[in-house]
């Protein structure tokens, strides 16, 4: 009867190694040969059907010339190419009486071949799943620990300062700050995972986004108060767009909270709202880091943290501009950044259909 040789598993699913593991047996049985190999080298696994069993170690088999030396007449081996692996293994039928494979039979192989590969391809699929899981976790619980572990330090100066009603006030301004930076977070996290799934739902209505971006700056002012930044808003009047206003105002708070967190102390910040070309154009300009040539190729990657730190302790899950893409692109616009590089400033624009 037929032996059958698996190593441990690594990362493989128990459900892909029984599917791996019963194909030498069909290939075998299909194709009347006495031994069938497939070795995976990434995984370190051996799956063989042997009927053979003069041949001890049939991982020899696996090599044309020793083959030959334990009497085998027969041999046919084909490398293993995955589009996201590269090459990831082989397949070899050996057998003692030499034949000739026909179209039909060399089919059969190809038909094999893409199964393993199909197999193997969701493992790394799966891989990749569980690593982003793993750093979205490990992002959010770095982000949100600064926060949190201030808010319990403010509320005990509350507590020791309670007769002092500015420490109180100021106290009581932190904890906020802190809060509204977790529920940031938190907003950007869950946006991220509708936006990836294709379940961004606009409602499209005609609103003036200059009152839109002033009312943006006005709720950034006292984060840029703290850094003693200076935001200058040139604003046209009535400039239309049809739009979704909550997503137009997370895109706007975006921009100018990015402008806010990588610039320095005593900066400033330039937001103008134009119509251009038949278009309306928000620009966000900044006196910050800038950008290098590799922030300027990753800027809309999820994840991705950039050359730019934050200048005053504040956190970022390197979600936010991915997110700005989605939506802009979902109204129809689009965004781009120019910087002349590090230590040279950002800006940051993005172009909407006029609504007339």
């Amino acid at each position: 009867m037929a032996d059958q040789i698996l190593s441990q598993p690594l990362s493989i699913k128990k459900e892909r190694i029984k599917t791996l593991s019963k194909l030498p047996s069909l290939v075998a049985q299909l194709l009347h040969v006495s031994q069938v190999v497939i070795r995976l080298e990434h995984m370190e696994q051996l799956f063989c059907y042997s009927l053979d069993h003069e041949t001890a170690d049939v991982s020899i088999l696996t090599n044309e010339l020793e083959a030959a030396q334990q009497g085998y007449s027969f041999y046919f081996s084909s490398l293993i190419n995955t589009g996201i692996g590269g090459n990831v293994g082989s397949i070899h039928i050996i057998d003692r009486e030499a034949r000739i494979l026909n179209d039909k039979e060399i089919k059969l192989l190809n038909d094999v071949i893409d199964i393993i590969i199909d197999q193997i391809e969701l493992e790394f699929e799966s891989k990749k799943i569980l690593e982003k899981h793993h750093q979205v976790l490990n992002t959010t619980a770095h982000d949100l620990k600064n926060p949190l572990t201030t808010i319990p330090v403010r509320a005990d100066l509350i507590k020791l300062k309670k007769h002092d009603p500015e420490i109180v006030e100021k106290m009581c301004d932190h904890i906020k700050v802190a809060s509204l930076n977790m529920i940031r977070i938190i907003d950007e996290l869950l946006q991220s995972g509708t936006a990836e799934e294709g379940k961004v739902s606009l409602l499209l209505m005609k609103l003036n986004i200059s009152g839109i971006v002033g009312n943006v700056i006005a709720m950034n002012q006292p984060l840029a108060e703290r850094k003693n930044q200076v935001i200058n808003l040139n604003n046209a009047t009535m400039v239309m767009v049809k739009a979704d206003e909550g997503k137009m105002a997370e895109i706007i708070d975006n921009l100018v909270n990015n402008a806010i967190k990588y610039s320095p102390v005593n900066s400033t910040i330039n937001v103008d709202v134009r119509v251009a070309d038949n278009k309306v154009v928000v620009v966000v300009e900044d006196e910050g880091q800038g950008l290098t040539d590799d922030d300027k190729s990753k800027l809309y990657q999820r994840f991705t943290k950039l050359s730019a730190k934050p200048t005053g302790d504040e956190n970022s899950t390197g979600l936010g501009l991915s997110i700005v893409k989605i939506l802009i692109e979902a109204h129809g616009g689009r965004i781009w950044a120019e910087s002349e590089g590090a230590g040279k400033g950002s800006r940051f624009i993005i172009e909407l259909p006029v609504c007339v």
